[in-house]
């Protein structure tokens, strides 16, 4: 579905390059849900941009290859690379951000912003036509009529995330990116646009992309898991394996520190903090922070390989 080869992916500043993204191969499955973990300012919600292809200055994308193979109803598959992905925004690849007013214009009623999300492929004359359509699609989702004649200040958090989550979805897109698409909402409301989420991508048999923080919402709806650390992915397999079997270091300690329910253990976070992305080291960028170092962690970067099936890791310990 989508294939990412050796991407680099920078933000300029006055200080250096920012290596938000530093040598990323990832292969993203047809009718999968993948998610993306990590801590904050790992790179994730940048690697979201890059798959989209938006990535407004100071981001650009400095090396490497992103193929998009896109099938379509007439049996054909449409191959798109780089910088031609905006082409097909909304009808193949739609992308979810963490705040919802970032996307919904807050001058313009929601119906609106439904036709603009159809683009040129409804006439005027079926506007009434297309009306129908979207209503109908409201219902399917539970979201009341009287939204689309709403302004978004008029609607609730959680509101505004559903319109959003029923945009993205409308024209039926192959992959749906999804950006921490339920950031600042209360643990009901997540809940509601998870299950809405998973659902719609049952139904259309598409591919979707989740970030997040909560390692919880990962192992309920994924069926990959890919974790990032200091722009790079260190570890990607299988959810269950993941969670029961991880291999990294940095992944391990990540899900030790989930709470669990019945167990009173001190939970701790992990010590030190990321490095700086303007310089990282040249080693593995987790050696700072791990309780396994070795003098090869400081001096080799780990190759990103296959060491159990469908399970791959970026770690001299393998």
């Amino acid at each position: 579905m989508m294939q990412l080869t050796d991407v680099k992916a920078y933000y300029d500043t006055p200080r250096g390059p920012v290596q938000a993204v530093d040598g990323v191969t990832l292969d993203i499955r047809e009718n999968e849900v993948l998610s993306i973990a990590g801590e904050s300012g790992c790179g994730k919600s940048t690697l979201v941009k890059v798959l989209y292809d938006y990535m407004p200055h100071p981001l650009r994308l400095v090396s490497g290859e992103i193929l998009a193979t896109i099938p379509q109803d007439n049996g054909e598959t449409l191959t798109l690379r780089e910088h031609e992905i905006r082409d097909y925004w909304w009808r193949h690849i739609s992308y979810i951000p963490q705040a919802s007013m970032s996307i919904l214009n807050p001058v313009v009623r929601v119906e609106r912003q439904f036709y603009d999300a159809a683009g040129g492929r409804y006439a005027r004359g079926n506007r009434r036509e297309l009306r129908k359509q979207i209503i109908s699609y409201l219902r399917e989702l539970e979201l009341p009529e009287e939204v689309l004649t709403s302004f978004p200040h008029q609607l609730s958090g959680g509101m505004r995330q559903r319109v959003i989550v029923a945009l993205a979805t409308f024209m039926h897109p192959k992959i749906v990116l999804g950006d921490e698409p339920t950031t600042a909402l209360d643990v009901v409301v997540q809940r509601g646009i998870l299950t809405m989420l998973t659902r719609l991508q049952r139904q259309m048999q598409n591919t979707l992309v989740i970030v997040s923080h909560d390692m919880g919402v990962h192992y309920q709806i994924s069926d990959r898991m890919a974790i990032m650390y200091a722009g790079k992915i260190v570890e990607l397999g299988p959810t269950e394996a993941l969670f029961h079997g991880a291999m990294h270091p940095y992944t391990d300690n990540l899900i030790k520190s989930l709470p669990r329910i019945g167990d009173r253990d001190v939970r701790t976070g992990i010590p030190g903090a990321p490095p700086s992305l303007l310089n990282p080291p040249k080693g593995c960028r987790f050696e700072a922070r791990c309780p396994h170092v070795m003098d090869v962690c400081r001096r080799e970067e780990p190759p990103f390989h296959e060491e159990r099936d469908d399970h791959m890791v970026a770690c001299h310990l393998f």
